[in-house]
Order: C-alpha cells, then sequence, then structure tokens
C-alpha cells in the first residue's frame, strides 16, 4: 500500500516530473548560453501540472521540484537564477485560475500581465536594493554605452567615406535621444509577449494531454476588446502632437498596442490560412516572409486593427446551408 501511494502523483518526493521541473529551474543557470531561454518559458510546466493533477497535487509537485532546485542552486551558486525563475511561478497558477473560472482569452493575457509585470518589478527593486544599483538607470546607460561603442568602432574602421560616417553619427544620436522614450514600451512589450508565449505553449502541451479541458478557442478566433481601438488612436495622435514631455507615454502607448494588435492581425491571418486551406509548405514560406520582410509585422499590426471594424473572420466565414 505505500509503495502504491508514493507512485501517486505528489505521494513521493521525487519523480520523473519533478526532476524534469527542477532541471529546468537551474539549466538556464547552469549553460545560460544555450538554455537561458527557458526562464522564461516556466510557467508553462506549472500550468501543465496544475492541469493535470489539480491544484493540490499539482502544487506538491511544483513545491518539490523548487527544493530539488534549491540544493542545486546551493551547489552551483545559481540562488538568483532560482530567484527569477520565482518571478514566472505565479504566472502559471494565474492561467489555471484563469482557465478555472472561464476567463475569455485576453483577460488571462491582461491579468498574467499585471501579475508577471508586478513580479518582475519586485525582483528588480529587491535586486537593486540588495546590490546598491538602479536597475533601470544601468540598462538605459548599458544600452546608450552600446550604441557609443558601435559607432567607435565603425569610424575606426579605415576607408569610412566622411559622408557615410556623418549619417551614421546622426543615425546614432537620435537612436540615443530616443532611447530613454522607447525603453519603458519595450519593456512592457516583452512582458506581454512573455505572458503570450507561455499561455500559447501551456494551451498547445495542456491541450495534447488533457484533450477539451480548456475553454479557450484556437488562436485563430482570438479578439482584442473593440475599446483597445481608442488607447490606439489617442497614441497615435500623442505622437504626432510631438513634446518630450509626452514622448514616453505615447511610445508606450504605441509599442504596446502595436503589439497586441499584432496578435490579433496574426490571429487573422492564420483564420483565412484555415479557411482557404492552404497547404503547410505554402504557409511555412507566408510565415518566413513576413518574419523576415522589414514591414511584416506592420502589415499584421495594421490587419489587427482593420479587423476590429472590418472583422474578416465573419466576413470569411461559411454561409449555413439552405434549411440550417
Amino acid at each position: 500500500m505505500a509503495a502504491r501511494g508514493s507512485a501517486q502523483p505528489g505521494g513521493g518526493f521525487i519523480n520523473g516530473q519533478v526532476l524534469l521541473l527542477a532541471t529546468a529551474f537551474v539549466l538556464p543557470g547552469i549553460a545560460p548560453a544555450y538554455f537561458g531561454w527557458l526562464s522564461g518559458l516556466l510557467a508553462i510546466p506549472v500550468f501543465c501540472l496544475l492541469g493535470v493533477h489539480g491544484v493540490r497535487r499539482g502544487g506538491i509537485l511544483i513545491r518539490n521540484a523548487l527544493l530539488l532546485a534549491a540544493v542545486a542552486a546551493l551547489l552551483f551558486k545559481l540562488i538568483g537564477t532560482l530567484l527569477f525563475a520565482l518571478t514566472i511561478i505565479p504566472l502559471g497558477y494565474s492561467f489555471h485560475r484563469s482557465a478555472a473560472a472561464g476567463d475569455s482569452e485576453w483577460n488571462t493575457v491582461g491579468k498574467g500581465c499585471l501579475l508577471l509585470g508586478a513580479c518582475w518589478l519586485l525582483f528588480w527593486t529587491v535586486y537593486g536594493a540588495v546590490e546598491g544599483v538602479q536597475p533601470y538607470q544601468q540598462l538605459l546607460q548599458m544600452i546608450d554605452d552600446g550604441f557609443a561603442q558601435s559607432y567607435e568602432y565603425y569610424r575606426a574602421q579605415a576607408g569610412q567615406k566622411a559622408e557615410t560616417l556623418l549619417y551614421l553619427e546622426q543615425a546614432v544620436a537620435e537612436t540615443r535621444r530616443l532611447v530613454p522614450h522607447l525603453l519603458p514600451g519595450l519593456l512592457g512589450c516583452i512582458v506581454i509577449f512573455t505572458v503570450w508565449v507561455n499561455l500559447m505553449g501551456g494551451i498547445s502541451l495542456l491541450g495534447r494531454l488533457k484533450p477539451g479541458q480548456l475553454p479557450w478557442k484556437k488562436f485563430s478566433g482570438w479578439r482584442l476588446p473593440d475599446w483597445l481601438v481608442w488607447p490606439t488612436i489617442g497614441a497615435m495622435l500623442l505622437l504626432l502632437a510631438g513634446g518630450d514631455e509626452i514622448a514616453t507615454v505615447a511610445f508606450s502607448l504605441v509599442l504596446t498596442c502595436g503589439l497586441l494588435y499584432f496578435f490579433q492581425g496574426l490571429g487573422v491571418f492564420m483564420h483565412l490560412l484555415d479557411r482557404w486551406k492552404v497547404p503547410l509548405a505554402l504557409r511555412v514560406l507566408f510565415y518566413g516572409m513576413l518574419i523576415l520582410q522589414s514591414y511584416g509585422l506592420l502589415l499584421l499590426s495594421l490587419l489587427g486593427l482593420a479587423d476590429v471594424w472590418v472583422d474578416f473572420r465573419r466576413r470569411a466565414a461559411p454561409r449555413p446551408e439552405a434549411g440550417n
């Protein structure tokens, strides 16, 4: 009986799932050049464990993995990596609560963004207090120094034309001026993108493990709330008005709303490909062209924004047959 109880999920301290999750917690610190990206995807296994085993048993598995990862972090001096992993874990719980409550897709993303943003803000605030630095100002300085060093490197190269150097100097100077205005919006986009990637990964994996459990539609059917168009229009008007005082707010709104409408445009594009039964090889080609072309992301954002008024997915829906 004891052996049978320990074999159940959550009954034994260590099993394959615990080992895999603990490895995912510490692997980005052991080999950051190869697995650093994994630290931003830890909400996926957390969400799946909760979805498969429930909050109680899934929580036990997550707890055991954290304890095991803590031992490895002490041995390999990876406490910082583990602490950062702790900021991603609540996101998995947020997804699970939203799924249980039947929240819409974008409400789930919104709640996740608020939670992840708060966790990251707390982490970097504590980090700054312990290290005696201001992480945001340090990041700004690192970016500015990077542009300055890049310009000095190209200027030192032999055979550079004076006209080219002048153009490069102006471009670098303008970029360095815009970075403080762009950075808050870029950080917000990182939060949104991280939440979206984790949710899409969690939906894909949990949908395979427990089909039909999740309340959300396919990504091609996701639709942003219509009221979001007004902050987008307001951001564009603020951007046209100019002025350093409102530039940061305007750029932040433009970047975040642009990313959200990019997701909506991508969903519309995927829906149309499904509707027209485009072969897989052509789909891969189309996706590659959109990613590689500099204007591809902009086109998808505009497509998503236009969907507010045109509603491509409704127009592309098949007509009901007579008598139905």
